[in-house]
């Protein structure tokens, strides 16, 4: 008789799409199910999610893959987006608004914590003082909706909670965020392992720490990547997985390094797609605030250090569709790109977004510098590719400095489609560039989670 296949699912969501993706044993991707939903913009620096569009998208992306692999799927694990925020009440269940990494509208408070105390934050919570992180997200709900929350709330804390919360009180009842999510909240030391009295207090405002007792909301327990859960009985009925193991999972980000195999000091992955990251894997608990990184924590003692850019192939997009009357695709301006040399450029600052690492200020903007009468399309195209490349070398740099040198970069994402582009990522790193063959990393970084799960492993 033939031995039965058996396979791991990664539910991996996203910002703008879930992917509920099958692996073999061996790592091959076997299944994959993409459901899409919107990335809401009601007014300016808004960038939302419904929590109801999400919940539907990954329960229909994982009730077909688990259909389609017919009784063979051995454990599921989650992976969610880093910086989240979904506020909750035991009355009224959970808000309307998922506050996404890209919502930018916290600039409005960044300024109630003072410069140096932003240094000591990311220094004990791995996490840059930003709008994108869920530090400054409470700060700024605290302060622009406290009326609200106290009338739906009958006076009562709300629970901050995220949109790996709403997976698992949803489907497990039981609001459990891992290790990976929690370490990129800003609120969390994840070397002491616990929520942080210096990030409660920069949200509170208060001159004296505080304890968890006395903050503002109400958080989360915290479990390791490996936590267990157990379904609801009428929610597994109605996906299919009444036998299958669930397991918590983690981010995105520090999934990806686990699906690309990204363990040892010396490797770093790169990754361009419609925003850029560069990380690396390590075993240093804190990282020096000078370097501008993240540093979250990945398992027992590993950590992922790196810096994510707002500014990849969407800036690209943009030029594409401005220049629209000469380059048909992206593929086209890329190619014009190298069609003329870089020292008769403009050069290009390519901040369209605001920007993350290595700068971390979400008010910079883009600047496109020297352009001259006798330039044409292709030399912008030129200066555009330059500068998106040169500001993830810029983060490269930052994350060597605090590391060490890598010998290789695992490169990943839309941008590997062009070889040309590969090879200036590897001139202008000075690096060798090798190309990551793991498709949809941080959905098989978290069916690697199941796996070891099942197998009784730590991470």
């Amino acid at each position: 008789m033939p031995h039965k296949k058996v396979y791991h699912v990664g539910l991996d969501v996203g910002t703008t799409s879930v992917k509920a993706c099958a692996f073999t044993t061996e790592g091959e991707m076997v299944i994959e199910n993409i459901e899409p939903y919107p990335l809401l913009h009601p007014e300016a620096g808004a960038a939302i999610q419904r929590p109801t569009q999400i919940l539907a998208s990954c329960g229909l992306a994982l009730q077909k893959t688990i259909a389609t692999a017919d009784q063979s799927i051995a454990s599921i694990g989650l992976s969610c987006p880093m910086h989240s925020v979904l506020l909750y009440d035991g009355q009224t269940g959970f808000d309307a608004t998922i506050y996404t990494w890209a919502d930018g509208r916290g600039q409005a408070v960044l300024d109630q914590i003072p410069t140096g105390e932003r240094a000591e934050l990311l220094r004990e919570t791995g996490t840059p003082v930003h709008p994108m992180s869920p530090l400054v997200k409470a700060l700024w709900l605290r302060d622009t909706h406290a009326a609200d929350f106290a009338k739906k709330n009958d006076g009562r804390k709300p629970y901050l909670y995220s949109l790996k919360e709403l997976l698992t009180l949803t489907w497990a009842g039981e609001a459990v965020l891992d290790e990976q999510l929690a370490s990129a909240t800003g609120l969390y030391d994840a070397v002491e392992r616990k929520w942080s009295c210096r990030a409660m207090q920069a949200v509170m405002g208060w001159d004296d720490l505080c304890s968890e007792a006395e903050f503002s909301y109400q958080l989360p327990i915290v479990k390791p990547a490996i936590h267990r859960l157990s379904w609801r009985p009428e929610i597994a009925q109605e996906l299919g997985a009444t036998d299958i193991p669930l397991f918590l999972g983690g981010s995105d980000g520090c999934l990806a390094n686990l699906g690309s195999g990204i363990d040892q000091p010396g490797e770093v992955a790169i990754t361009i797609g419609t925003s850029a990251a560069v990380r690396a894997t390590h075993r240093t608990g804190r990282i020096d605030p000078e370097h501008q990184l993240f540093n979250y924590r990945i398992g027992a003692d590993s950590f992922a250090v790196g810096g994510a850019s707002n500014n990849g192939g969407k800036v690209i997009e943009y030029w594409r569709e401005l220049l629209s009357g000469h380059f048909a695709s992206v593929g086209d301006f890329i190619n014009a790109a190298f069609t003329v040399d870089a020292e008769d450029c403009p050069t290009y600052a390519p901040f369209l977004n605001g920007e993350r690492a290595p700068l971390w200020d979400a008010t910079v903007s883009s600047e496109l510098r020297g352009l001259r009468g006798y330039h044409e399309p292709a030399h912008i195209a030129r200066a555009v590719l330059e500068g998106v490349t040169a500001n993830v070398v810029a983060i490269l740099r930052n994350l060597e400095a605090a590391v060490g040198e890598t010998d290789v970069i695992y490169a990943s994402g839309g941008f590997t489609r062009s070889a040309q582009w590969v090879d200036l990522l590897a001139e202008r790193s000075g690096r060798r560039v090798e190309i990551a063959d793991t498709p949809q990393a941080s959905a098989y970084g978290a069916a690697l989670v199941g796996k070891m799960g099942l197998a009784g492993h730590t991470l």
